[in-house]
C-alpha cells in the first residue's frame, strides 16, 4: 500500500520550505521504486537505485534525475541502453538531447550511425552541417549526399570528369 507519510519524509528545512525526498517501496532493503533527492539543499547528491529510480543520481531500469543510468534514462546527463533523453544523452539505441550519441541520435550535436541535428556526424546524416558517408544538409561533407555547399566525393568526381 502506498504510504504518503513515507514519501514526504522531511530531513530538514532550508529557506522557503524545500524538502528532501527519501522514499523506497516496498522497503528500503529491496526498493522496486526508489525516489531520493536532496531537494536542492546543496551538499552531497543522493543516489537512488531500484527498478524505477528517480533522484539526484539514479540507477535503474527506468531512471530519471540529474544523472540517470539505466535501460530507459531521462535527465540532464542520461546514459541509456535503449533510450536516453536529456541535455547530454548517450545510448545504444535512440538518444535525443542537446548533445546526443547513439545508433539513432537526434539533437543539436548528434553523433551516431544515423544522426539528425544542427551538426550531425555519422554514417547517414541530416543537418545544417552534415558529416558522414551519406550527408544531407546545408553544408554536406561526405562520400555521397546533397547540400547547398557540397563537399562530397561525388561532387569532386563529377568535377574531375568534366576536365578528363
Amino acid at each position: 500500500m502506498f504510504e504518503w507519510s513515507r514519501f514526504g519524509r522531511i530531513s530538514r528545512y532550508w529557506g522557503q520550505g524545500i524538502k528532501e525526498i527519501d522514499y523506497q517501496w516496498p522497503s528500503a532493503k529491496f526498493p522496486v521504486i526508489n525516489i531520493r533527492s536532496n531537494g536542492g539543499l546543496g551538499g552531497k547528491p543522493k543516489l537512488a537505485i531500484g527498478l524505477i529510480a528517480l533522484g539526484d543520481i539514479a540507477i535503474g531500469v527506468v531512471s530519471g534525475g540529474a544523472v540517470a543510468i539505466g535501460v530507459f534514462s531521462f535527465g540532464a546527463v542520461a546514459l541509456g541502453g535503449f533510450l536516453a533523453l536529456g541535455a547530454v544523452a548517450i545510448s545504444q539505441g535512440l538518444s535525443a538531447g542537446a548533445v546526443s550519441i547513439g545508433d539513432l541520435a537526434l539533437g543539436a550535436v548528434s553523433i551516431g550511425e544515423t544522426a539528425i541535428g544542427a551538426v550531425a556526424i555519422g554514417q547517414t546524416t541530416l543537418g545544417a552541417v552534415a558529416i558522414g558517408q551519406s550527408a544531407y544538409g546545408v553544408v554536406a561533407i561526405g562520400n555521397h549526399g546533397f547540400g547547398i555547399v557540397p563537399i562530397i566525393g561525388d561532387f569532386f568526381r563529377w568535377i574531375g570528369k568534366l576536365f578528363n
